[in-house]
């Protein structure tokens, strides 16, 4: 059996469709269904379901599947450990992250570029399930997510740092008089706010509820970057970390009574060995929390 094979098995997943997998591996149709049918030869066992055309894998296919992106992601594992041996490390960097992370992540790649300029990085804006499931499934070297939640056994995290909610106010007239703002002001503010089934809305829901009240927004998104336009072009309020409140034509203030953090930081898959790709990633943003490189935003 050959590596090209199990590229071809995880491209036709992806796609689920032979043409389009023959497409992303560079290859014809027939050279892709032939090196499938010759594996299936080899393992003594039907991989994929076929009819007219693909149908799935049968659950014999669905195993070797999570054995190809193993063995794939330990060949890449593998070249990225010779070059860092070398000091070449070179290839791609996946980082999965929650859109909540972005104002961070500019300082991060710099770290690492600096470091690391052989490697092009590659950053995805995933939900907690997808970003998860991509470092399950190998498909990404680490993530960048809040702490708070329950995760697998197998995934290992290190806090970066923590930030409250702030009120991110347009520049007008609002609560001009105090630094600091309650949930029952913020409540009574015309509001725009993420959508009820994001994690964070949820925080903000629970924080209302203590002050007696249910938002109402007048706009609800699953983009903050959609929300803080709102506020920058005039008469609407929304609810952000706190590095979201330095944009322009805006103000931020720190909600209290109560105050809710949340502690963002990096996952990763463990591994005896640790993928090199992920631990290079890792040890730099240990080193730049020791050396305060993520402070709290003025």
């Amino acid at each position: 059996m050959f590596l090209r094979q199990f590229h071809y098995l995880t491209a036709l997943e992806k796609e689920a469709h032979f043409g389009r997998a023959a497409e992303r591996c560079h290859v014809s149709q027939p050279s892709l269904s032939s090196a499938i049918k010759s594996l299936e030869e080899e393992l003594g066992i039907p991989i994929i379901l076929r009819h007219q055309k693909f149908q799935g894998f049968t659950e014999e296919g669905k195993r070797v599947i999570k054995w190809s992106k193993r063995l794939l992601a330990d060949r890449a594992a593998m070249m990225e450990e010779l070059a860092i041996m070398q000091e070449n490390l070179k290839g791609h960097l996946r980082i999965g992250a929650m859109p909540m992370s972005s104002p961070v992540l500019p300082e991060m790649s710099r770290i690492f570029s600096e470091r690391y300029p052989g490697v092009q990085i590659d950053i995805q804006f995933l939900g907690e399930d997808q970003l998860t499931l991509g470092l399950m499934n190998f498909e990404l070297d680490v993530g960048i997510s809040y702490l708070d939640q329950k995760l697998p056994a197998r995934i290992d995290t290190m806090p970066l740092y923590e930030e409250p909610f702030h009120l991110l106010l347009p520049d007008n007239d609002w609560l001009l008089d105090k630094k600091t703002v309650s949930w029952q002001d913020a409540a009574e503010l015309p509001l725009c706010l993420l959508s009820p089934f994001m994690h964070e809305r949820q925080l903000m829901d629970a924080a209302f509820k203590t002050v007696g009240h249910t938002p109402m927004p007048l706009l609800q998104s699953n983009s903050i970057f959609q929300l803080a336009f709102h506020v920058m072009a005039g008469e609407i309020a929304t609810i952000v970390p706190q590095r979201f409140t330095q944009l322009p034509g805006t103000r931020g203030r720190l909600l209290e009574e109560p105050i809710v953090s949340q502690r963002l930081g990096l996952m990763w898959v463990k591994g005896d060995p640790q993928f090199p790709m992920t631990r290079a990633f890792v040890e730099l943003m240990e080193e730049s929390v020791a050396q305060n490189s993520f402070p709290e935003p003025n």
